[in-house]
């Protein structure tokens, strides 16, 4: 299906795929981030999980819209309105009652709104000087797939761009596709497989990559000491 479209349309298919599918990884995120603030009791630590909470529900509300702006594109392009004016009795363009749709500057929006999805997950994973080992992933495969998925989803929108001959605006882009292949490699720590014996970092590792871990030693501990 997608041979027949033209370019610019082919890259709007690809990104509006990829931001469902972030869209849809960011829920298990959320969920766990929910569960660790309601079950947290020091002030301090609930408030960095609360922002955190706070966060990835913005990057959630922005995507929603950026798919919305997606569709208009797609729809004013199959529609043909590509930004005409109406005209004074000798057919010209007659701009006082400004124009109608125009995909290149709502495509141009969306980009900015994919930068804006950037920067809440950034947002969310700011390491705070108090507990900097909560910047991390609680559920690092759906956020590697979520931060993969809006980086190609950006990748498309640009390469959309340049097609439409905006090939300079586009390039504007490139420190926040570098930014979410940072981000990622940050946060998304994978839990060590585990072996007959764990080194002390890989323990460090693997409680730091996933909270349940976390409470589960801790109420080890706790029985044992008690």
């Amino acid at each position: 299906m997608t041979e027949n479209l033209a370019p610019e349309d082919d890259h709007l298919t690809r990104a509006t795929a990829h931001l469902v599918h972030v869209f849809e990884q960011l829920g298990a995120e959320h969920e766990a981030l929910v569960a660790e603030a309601a079950e947290t009791t020091a002030n301090e630590r609930r408030g960095t999980v609360h922002r955190m909470v706070e966060c990835l529900a913005q990057a959630a509300y922005t995507l929603n819209h950026t798919v919305s702006m997606l569709a208009t594109v797609h729809g004013l392009r199959g529609l043909g309105i590509d930004g005409q004016f109406s005209k004074d009795a000798e057919g010209r363009d007659y701009s006082p009652l400004n124009s109608l749709g125009y995909p290149g500057e709502t495509l141009y929006e969306a980009a900015g709104h994919l930068q804006a999805v950037a920067r809440s997950l950034g947002n969310a994973y700011t390491p705070t000087r108090k507990h900097p080992g909560l910047a991390i992933a609680r559920c690092p495969q759906q956020m590697k797939a979520a931060l993969t998925s809006l980086r190609v989803a950006l990748e498309s929108v640009c390469a959309g761009l340049a097609a439409g001959d905006d090939e300079g605006t586009a390039s504007e882009y490139a420190p926040t596709l570098t930014f979410l292949s940072e981000l990622q490699d940050r946060v998304c720590l994978s839990v060590p497989a585990q072996a007959s014996s764990l080194t002390a970092d890989e323990v460090a590792a693997a409680i730091r990559a996933d909270p349940g871990i976390a409470r589960a030693a801790a109420a080890a501990l706790a029985t044992t000491t008690a």
